[in-house]
This record gives C-alpha cells, structure tokens and sequence, in this order.
C-alpha cells in the first residue's frame, strides 16, 4: 500500500498541523489557564519547547530506520508480539481521544447553533463525513487537509487581528501566573500531552514523497503548531483576565463573539462555524483512518476498508458514554492530560532504543562470525 499512496511534506504539514492544533478552537486556552492562570502563554511555549527537544532525540534515533513506520520499528525492537502490542496501545489511545473530540465537537455545535438537535443525531452527521473521509483513503485525507488548513488558519488569525481592540496588556498580570512551582509541579508531562498526536507523523512516514524529509517535517510542524497555540492562547487571555479566563466554555467561540464594529457588523463568528467545522471533520477523518491502518498493520491484514463502519459505530458508541460534556473533559482530564505522552511520545523514543541496540547486537555478531570465517579461510 505505501508503494501507492504518495504524499508530499505540505500535505503532510497540514495534515499534523490540523491534528494538533484543533484543540485551540476548543478547551486549550482555558485549560492552560487553570492550571498556570495569566502565565498560560508561557505554558504553551514551553511545551512547544520540550516536544521539539523530545523530537529532535526521536529524530536521531530513527534515522537507522528511514522509511519504517512506528509498528515496523516495534517489529524489529520486541518481533512480532511487540508489533501487535505496540498497535493496541496506539488504537486504544486513538478510541479514547477521537471519540472525545467527536463528543467535544458535537456539544460545542449543539451550544452554538443546533440548540434543539438531538446529540445523538448532530453525532451521526459527523460520523457519516469521518466514514467517507476514511473510505477516500490518506493520499485524498492529507490532499483536502492542503486547501482547507490555509483556509481555516486564515479564518483563525482574522478573528485574533479582530480582537486587537480588545487586548489589554494588564490582563497578563501577575506575570508568573499561579508561580513556577504550581505550574511545574503536576502538569509538565499535561505540557507534554498536548502535542501527542505528533504520532501520525511515525505512521505516515512510509508514504511520504521524500522519506529523507522527517526530520524537517517533525521540526517545522511543531513549531507551527506551537506559534498557533500560543498565538490564540495569548490573545484570549489579554482579552480575558485570570480567573474569568477559565469559565468559557468555548474560548475561541467566545473571543469572536466579542468582536464588534458598529451595530452593522456584529456576530461575525456565525460566519467562521462551517471553516471551523471542517477543522473537526478533518481531525475525525484522519483518526478513524490511522485506528483502521494501525489495526490492519498490527495484524498483518490484507484490507483495511472493511474495517471502517465497524470501527466508526465503535467511536460513535464511545462518544455516546458520557453523560454530559463534564464527564467527556474528566476523562480528557484523567487520561489525555496525565498519559497520552506515553504512548505518543516516550514509547517511540523506548522502542527505537531498544531497535537500535538490536540492530547493533546483530552487527557485532555478524562481523565476528565474518572475522572467524577468516581466520578458518586463512589456516586453510
């Protein structure tokens, strides 16, 4: 399959760009803002920080592996049973997280124009366009992320140019927010968490154009989506002072309600609803996609599109459990905040360890054996 499907860094970009940086239209810049109060902003940079660093030492390590996905690599690290652990630790974070956002974005549509619709129903109609876009395949998925992510990125910095009138300076202050050791001692690895799904970038690698281009894609995506989070973050909060900044529900939502000239032009958020929209179908699209490939890799499976309905009434089935929006964020709160690094960031760094001390071992062997064969050549 990797030998058909083909697509270039942009695409790529885009596609990781939008995986990541969809939690700014939801609860990010308030949740920075409960556990680091006006230093939020910081917060954001510093994680940025810590995943390119974390990313750089992945990078290292896999250079010996160019062109092998995250299940390969576990392959070679732990054989074929750390393959399949390896791919049902990664569906498992995926049927928690999507279902989450699929949760997330159905009650935030409910909130703000499908007042009388049925959960269940507006649930549904996202579900249909994550099935089609999982059945059109990840070449047309990362195709479609290229024209619409320039697209939402614009929507989303015209509502913050906007909110420009509304900034003040002082809503920063105290600088340090709840203090240094507040904001350290329980959330560096939350920090951490909200760049997770920067594991697609392992399992994409095998279809990329320019394989050599990993390391460039990883670097600059990160840094996009940290200029992204921050950038919203901060201007939520030089609009919203600590600790008003904490009660919206929907910050960003909130922020380009907030944007007024004259009493013709008002309520311009109405207009960014559909753009955003995309964003979550997008976001859905490509996490159906991976649980299904993931799953047909894990288990060496021949098809994988006979996998998606089954596994898309899953999530729909998931994103149903919770009763109410309050149970979806504690469960975002108790796994996603405090585990979801795990998986996504410290398990590949451990198994592209344990591969390349492998891969080593097998070299050191193959040259003795190599040397002893000489010698018996020679005493001949």
């Amino acid at each position: 399959m990797s030998q058909k499907i083909k697509i270039g860094s942009y695409e790529t970009s885009c596609l990781i760009l939008n995986m990541v940086s969809y939690k700014v239209i939801l609860m990010y810049p308030r949740n920075v803002a409960e556990y680091a109060g006006n230093a939020g902003w910081m917060v954001t940079l510093l994680g940025a920080f810590l995943v390119l660093i974390l990313f750089l030492i992945q990078n290292k390590l896999y250079k010996k592996f160019s062109g092998q996905d995250i299940l390969d690599v576990s392959e070679k690290a732990l054989g074929e049973p750390g393959k399949i652990i390896t791919g049902v630790l990664l569906i498992a974070y995926f049927l928690i997280i999507v279902p989450e956002i699929l949760r997330e974005f159905v009650e935030d549509f409910k909130v703000i124009s499908l007042t009388t619709t049925p959960t269940s129903f507006i649930a549904i109609l996202f579900c249909v366009g994550m099935i089609i876009g999982a059945y059109l395949g990840l070449e047309s998925i990362a195709r479609i992320h290229a024209l619409a992510v320039p697209v939402v990125a614009t929507a989303f910095f015209l509502v913050l140019a906007l909110s420009i009138p509304k900034f003040d300076i002082n809503n920063l202050a105290p600088w340090l927010g709840l203090g240094p050791k507040k904001i350290f001692e329980n959330n560096a690895f939350n920090i951490i968490s909200s760049y997770s799904e920067i594991i697609v970038i392992f399992l994409i690698v095998p279809f990329l154009k320019k394989k050599n281009e990993f390391g460039a894609i990883g670097r600059y995506s990160i840094i996009a989506c940290g200029f992204i989070l921050f950038t919203g973050t901060l201007s939520y909060m030089l609009t919203y002072q600590y600790p008003i900044s904490t009660e919206y529900f929907l910050p960003l939502y909130t922020l380009s309600r907030s944007i007024r000239f004259s009493r013709f032009f008002t309520r311009i958020e109405s207009a960014f609803i559909l753009i955003w929209a995309s964003s979550a179908f997008l976001f859905l699209s490509s996490g159906l996609y991976f649980i299904v490939y993931i799953f047909q890799k894990a288990f060496s499976l021949k098809y994988n599109k006979p996998l998606i309905l089954p596994f898309a009434v899953l999530i729909f089935t998931f994103s149903m459990i919770p009763e109410n929006v309050s149970l979806t964020m504690q469960i975002h709160m108790e796994f996603y905040r405090q585990y979801a690094w795990i998986l996504t960031i410290l398990l590949p760094i451990i198994l592209l360890s344990i591969a390349s001390a492998r891969n080593k071992s097998a070299k050191n062997k193959e040259i003795k054996l190599n040397d002893k064969k000489k010698i018996s050549l020679n005493k001949n």
